[in-house]
């Protein structure tokens, strides 16, 4: 029997480790994958490149170039010729299921947002992506939700059959973070000033929804009773100079650093005292699945995929969004019995290796492609 052909369709420049792992584990001989992304040639293209797949850089992020993108998935879609057209994210996932449904083909979509859409401000803004919401769950065949709270909104807030919808997290293995040696943690550590006083470390895109300012409204009264901190802001965004005159205003801006994009995240990660993630949506935050792997104590939002990854809060600390001061309450906690926290940060690894096995998440996945082409 031929392997089902599948091309995934979606809009990634930068490695990303969740392709990679559902590629690495899935077996060529039952599943041919092939990629086309709406970004420029990068980390992503190389990485599966160097892996033997046939990937397509489209060039074609922004509004203004989707009638180029919708040219040119349209050729390849032609020459690849799949049986399953799998798409990610919102624009390529409007693109590619339009396209896919023209010519006739079966499709599965991966949803990597949770309620963003729903908390518009504006009503005419929410109503209008929340009825192009609903023509993607419509033309997708299926659907694949990387958390509860994902699948919720698919189900209930927006009325897609149950049966048409699998909870399917990112898979995921020991390797990059095994390379994140004790060695090299006290390396970023000496780097960075860590050891100088406790250090926090929020991995995020510097943006509005992501709630830095609850965090900085959190720990402006610990460190007026004069506890000795400091907060590293991994990531970059246009909200930047809001949070540093937020963080001015409130007195905390000498405890803040800005560090901008890094490749050596994970180290820094692994080099945190503890990891906290204020922020008010994710579908399955990456950064959370990164610190527990690497055995840091956490506090998290309780938003989205945040509850499964650590488990409805038996592996971090989980508070309210918008809430600064259930998230300092949770800090002070944390502080007092850092040592514990870390043990327990290691047990979640354990789970998290369980419950996101990479093997596990990529026969789920062939399970589904067999089951919508009826084999």
């Amino acid at each position: 029997m031929k392997p089902i052909k599948v091309l995934h369709v979606l809009e990634v420049e930068k490695e990303a480790f969740y392709f990679n792992n559902l590629a690495d584990f899935t077996d060529r001989n039952e599943v041919e994958f092939a990629f086309a992304t709406f970004a420029p040639e990068g980390g992503f293209t190389e990485s599966l490149r160097r892996r033997g797949f046939n990937v397509y850089s489209l060039d074609a992020m922004g509004k203004k170039r989707f009638v180029k993108a919708a040219r040119a998935l349209r050729q390849i879609l032609k020459k690849e010729n799949p049986d399953i057209v799998h798409t990610h994210l919102f624009n390529p996932t409007f693109i590619g299921l339009m396209l896919a449904k023209w010519q006739n083909r079966k499709t599965v979509l991966t949803r990597h947002h949770s309620d963003a859409l729903h908390l518009l401000p504006t009503r005419l803004k929410r109503n209008f992506y929340l009825k192009l919401e609903n023509i993607n769950n419509r033309k997708a065949d299926h659907i694949i939700a990387p958390s509860r709270m994902v699948r919720e909104c698919i189900v209930d807030w927006e009325k897609t059959p149950d049966e048409k919808v699998s909870l399917i997290p990112y898979g995921q293995t020991n390797e990059r973070f095994d390379a994140i040696t004790p060695e090299l943690i006290e390396k970023k550590r000496a780097e960075l000033g860590m050891n100088d006083q406790l250090s926090l470390v929020c991995v995020s895109r510097l943006f509005n929804r992501k709630g830095h300012i609850y965090l900085f409204r959190a720990l402006a009264p610990l460190i007026k009773k004069g506890l000795s901190v400091k907060l590293y802001l991994v990531g970059t965004g246009d909200y930047k100079e809001n949070l540093e005159t937020a963080a001015r205003e409130l007195g905390i801006l000498a405890n803040i650093e800005f560090l901008g994009w890094r490749d050596d995240g994970l180290a820094i990660i692994g080099a945190a005292d503890i990891i906290v993630h204020p922020s008010l949506e994710d579908a399955l935050s990456q950064s959370l699945i990164e610190s527990l792997m690497l055995q840091r104590p956490i506090v998290a939002t309780d938003i989205s995929g945040a509850g499964d990854t650590l488990d409805g809060g038996k592996y971090g600390k989980l508070v309210p969004p918008e809430d600064s001061e259930s998230f300092q309450k949770a800090l002070e906690e944390i502080i007092e019995n850092l040592d514990a926290a870390r043990e327990n940060a290691k047990k979640g690894r354990k789970y998290l290796l369980e419950y996101m096995n990479a093997q596990r998440v990529a026969d789920e996945y062939v399970k589904i492609y067999r089951k919508v082409l009826g084999l």
